[in-house]
């Protein structure tokens, strides 16, 4: 579900970065529906995270702009009457970027224009088909500029929230979050919030500040919501993990164990930095598991150096000493 949102922010963002007809169009759209001017914005990049919440929010706000740009197909459809720039440089023309093209058929030319815009117009209604129902609807939830500006309903976002927990039931409980509390956890949720002012503006509209005022009060919500905030954007972690699995099984240690590999990478991936790493548990663990008991307290006593045969002064040789 993650990459799909992924493919659909980075589509709507190249569609209309690329073109600055598309941008207009539907810039004339948003003014028409009396709304704020919402481009879509990139996601990805060093900053992934703000980047993805910046796309998701513009997404979610003028998502009936987009919807309208789309629905019409002015983008798509009329290229079916008319051929684009694009098309018509190399229509009215018999070479391309120096290469010369050979004539076509205009019919079949036509025909297979035609298939082609009508399988991009499936394409983005099958895409587009559940952004306003499901989880994906029922994910709105996670901004706030989707929230009425006053607790109006006292439902307001039961049925979502129904619709997340079933989703995700399975994580939740895995994690040891308690599903029948979320409901009544919610419900106080919404309530401390729109009673600290939350609609008027003066309550600082971000989850690590609900997560700090009301983590004792609604914990099983909030971690619901705290899982739906970490849901990856990208496969960034996972081509991390392949580079690091790359540098740890090198050629020289080829043939490494599944399970020491596996510990080798956890190590590297999910261990604190050095300088928080606390060794203590390691080293009890260490101390504690091995087959001959180690003895870190001992110390050993070096005699002094004979001059032959490396004797002690005493006469006596190293290794009688040891024995």
């Amino acid at each position: 579900m993650a990459r799909k949102v992924e493919d659909l922010l980075s589509g709507l963002y190249t569609l209309y970065h690329k073109s600055g007809v598309n941008r207009a169009n539907l810039k004339q759209h948003f003014r028409e529906l009396h709304m704020k001017a919402l481009m879509p914005t990139r996601v990805g990049g060093t900053r992934w995270l703000p980047h993805l919440f910046k796309a998701l929010d513009h997404f979610l706000r003028g998502y009936a702009g987009i919807v309208r740009h789309l629905e019409e197909k002015a983008v798509i459809e009329k290229y079916k009457s008319r051929p684009g720039p694009k098309l018509r440089a190399v229509l009215y023309t018999d070479s391309y970027e120096g290469v010369l093209l050979k004539p076509t058929d205009a019919d079949q030319h036509d025909k297979a224009k035609n298939e082609l815009i009508d399988s991009l117009c499936r394409c983005i209604t099958v895409r587009f088909s559940d952004v306003n129902s499901g989880v994906l609807q029922a994910m709105r939830l996670t901004s706030f500029q989707c929230w009425p500006e006053a607790d109006t309903s006292s439902d307001f976002g039961d049925e979502e929230v129904n619709k997340l927990i079933s989703h995700f039931r399975q994580l939740l409980l895995s994690a040891g979050v308690d599903v029948e509390l979320i409901p009544d956890q919610w419900t106080i949720l919404k309530t401390e919030l729109y009673a600290a002012a939350f609609s008027q503006g003066t309550f600082e509209k971000t989850w690590p500040t609900v997560n700090r005022m009301l983590r004792h009060r609604c914990p099983d919500v909030l971690d619901l919501f705290d899982a739906l905030l970490t849901i990856p954007a990208t496969t960034a972690d996972c081509e991390r993990g392949f580079s690091v699995m790359k540098q740890v099984k090198s050629d020289w240690r080829s043939r490494l164990k599944g399970e020491t590999l596996s510990d080798l990478l956890k190590t590297q991936l999910c261990s604190p930095d050095i300088k928080d790493f606390d060794p203590t548990k390691a080293i009890d663990i260490w101390h504690a598991d091995s087959v001959r008991s180690h003895r870190p307290d001992f110390v050993h006593k070096h005699g002094t150096k004979g001059t032959e045969g490396g004797s002690d002064s005493d006469g006596t040789t190293s290794e009688e000493e040891e024995l």
